[in-house]
């Protein structure tokens, strides 16, 4: 004979047809003499029902037009970001480059000046290129990126 919290842990298993046809015997002897679990049967039945009566609401149709126009939104906003970006990083590399250019040139700028300008722009760039392969790593491993933030 089992005992009695060996068999509420059959319960669930029992009203979804889960477990061996003596398990089910047992079950259904205990359930004879234990109100409990009789109880608890009920319960499980009454959820069980509830959750079929319950039924998604359908999102009216203004409701999808509103999503979706917010989402072209969020794209268009992040290309636009994205080109600026891009458009931003181009000029001021460009410009710096010219500036180096001249400076380094230039035969009246001191050698550490020049040295200096050199050291700070391969920094620069090292950095830069650190940054964006941790990016990009980073979004390939991200855990949560199911996530919706």
């Amino acid at each position: 004979m089992k005992k009695h919290e060996d068999i509420k842990k059959l319960l669930l298993p029992y009203l979804e047809g889960k477990i061996t046809e003596e398990e089910k015997n047992i079950v259904e002897e205990h359930l004879k003499v234990c109100d409990e679990c009789k109880r608890e049967i009920e319960q499980y039945k009454n959820i069980e029902e509830g959750l079929k009566m319950m039924k998604l609401k359908e999102p009216s149709k203004a409701v999808w037009d509103n999503y979706w126009l917010s989402v072209y939104n969020r794209i268009e906003r992040k290309l636009g970001w994205i080109f600026f970006s891009i458009g931003a990083i181009l000029i001021l590399f460009f410009g710096a480059y010219q500036f180096i250019k001249e400076m380094v040139s230039d035969p009246q700028t001191p050698v550490i000046l020049k040295a200096g300008l050199i050291a700070l722009c391969f920094g620069g760039v090292v950095l830069f290129v650190s940054i964006l392969r941790e990016q990009l790593f980073a979004r390939k491993k991200e855990r949560y990126k199911e996530v919706e933030k």
